[in-house]
C-alpha cells in the first residue's frame, strides 16, 4: 500500500510539472501587439497601429478595457499617411505614461501622456525605450546603446553616455535599488546608475549572443538569449554578483518574465509559442503555459496569474492558483 501511495503522489508531482496549463481568457485586441507594461492593477498594451490600450485587472483576473490612448499619425516623404508603431510605455507613480512611438523619416518620438493630454518630450531621434527612475526623470536608451537621462521639470537632457558599441535590445528599472539594468546584441547585461549613467556591473558569464528581452524581480535578473539560453543573475544590493546560472531551450527564448518577488521565472520554450515556468531558486520546472499562437513579446506575472501577448493579437490570462 504505501508503495502505491509512493507512486501516487511521484506520479502527482510529475504532472503538475509537465502538464500544461490552458488560458482561463484569451482576448483579441484586433491589432497587432508589440509590448506589455503591468503598473498596479492595470496593464498598458503597446499596438502597432498608434494605439496604447489600457485594461483594469478585475478581481476574478479578466481583462477590462478602461482607455484608449491614440498616438497622432505621421506623413512620409510622399505625403502618405500612416499610424504609428508604438513599442512601449511605463507608467510613474503619478498615472504619467511614458509612450515610444514611431514618426516619420524612421525617427521616433517619446510622449508623456498625462490626465489624457498627449505631449511629445523628444523628437527625431531612435529612442528604443524609456523608463521613469523618478517623478520627474526618464531614463531613455537609443538603438545605438547610448543611455541618456531627460528632466521633464526643466525639459532637458541632463547626460548622455554610450554604454557599448553593441546595438540596444532591452532596459528594465529597479527601483528599490535605484538601479537599470540594460542589454543587447553581445549579450552583456549591465548594471546602470541612472544618475549619471556609470556602469556598477556587467554579467557576461551566460549569454553569447543578443538578449532579445530582460526583466528583474526579487533580486535576480534574467536574459533571454537568440543563443537559446536563459540567464539568470542573482544580485546583492542591486548589482553584485551572488550567483549566475544557465537553462538550455531547444529554440530561440524571445521573450522571460519574473514575477516581483523573484521567485518564479517564465520564457518562451518552443517554437509553439509555449511558455515554461520555472522555479528561480532550483531552476525546476513547475508547469508549461500553453495554447498560444505566434512568437511572445511579453510575459507579466500578476499575482498568481500570468499574462502573455505575442506578434498577433491576443492577449492570453493564465490562472496558476494553487500552481505557484
Amino acid at each position: 500500500m504505501w508503495a502505491l501511495r509512493l507512486f501516487a503522489i511521484v506520479w502527482a508531482v510529475c504532472v503538475s510539472a509537465y502538464a500544461g496549463v490552458l488560458p482561463s481568457q484569451v482576448l483579441d485586441t484586433h491589432t497587432e501587439i508589440t509590448s506589455m507594461q503591468q503598473k498596479g492593477e492595470n496593464l498598458y498594451v503597446s499596438t502597432s497601429q498608434g494605439k496604447v490600450q489600457v485594461y483594469t485587472i478585475t478581481r476574478g483576473i479578466h481583462l477590462k478595457i478602461t482607455q484608449s490612448i491614440e498616438i497622432p499619425s505621421f506623413q512620409d516623404l510622399f505625403g502618405l499617411s500612416f499610424r504609428p508603431k508604438v513599442f512601449n510605455t511605463d507608467v510613474n507613480a503619478r498615472g504619467e505614461i511614458l509612450i515610444v512611438a514611431a514618426g516619420a523619416n524612421g525617427s521616433r518620438t517619446l510622449y508623456v501622456c498625462k490626465n489624457e493630454n498627449l505631449k511629445p518630450l523628444l523628437t527625431d531621434m531612435s529612442i528604443a525605450k524609456a523608463v521613469w527612475v523618478s517623478q520627474t526623470q526618464v531614463l531613455v536608451a537609443l538603438m545605438s546603446h547610448e543611455i541618456l537621462l531627460f528632466d521633464t521639470q526643466q525639459e532637458r537632457i541632463v547626460y548622455q553616455t554610450q554604454i557599448t558599441q553593441a546595438s540596444f535590445s532591452d532596459m528594465v528599472y529597479n527601483p528599490r535599488d535605484s538601479i537599470a539594468y540594460t542589454s543587447g546584441e553581445s549579450g552583456v547585461v549591465y548594471a546602470i546608475d541612472p544618475r549619471n549613467g556609470a556602469i556598477l556591473g556587467q554579467y557576461d558569464s551566460i549569454n553569447k549572443d543578443k538578449v532579445f528581452t530582460i526583466s528583474f524581480g526579487g533580486d535576480v535578473v534574467v536574459g533571454a538569449g537568440q543563443d537559446k539560453r536563459l540567464s539568470i543573475y542573482a544580485l546583492r544590493n542591486g548589482s553584485v554578483l551572488v550567483d549566475s546560472a544557465m537553462v538550455k531551450s531547444e529554440f530561440l527564448i524571445y521573450a522571460a518574465g519574473i514575477d516581483e518577488g523573484g521567485e518564479h521565472i517564465g520564457y518562451m520554450s518552443d517554437e509553439n509559442g509555449s511558455v515554461r515556468i520555472i522555479r528561480a531558486k532550483d531552476k525546476k520546472p513547475i508547469t508549461t503555459l500553453e495554447g498560444i499562437s505566434g512568437i511572445v513579446n511579453s510575459i507579466i506575472f500578476y499575482k498568481q496569474s500570468v499574462f502573455v501577448s505575442c506578434d498577433g493579437s491576443k492577449i492570453y490570462v493564465f490562472n496558476l492558483q494553487g500552481v505557484l
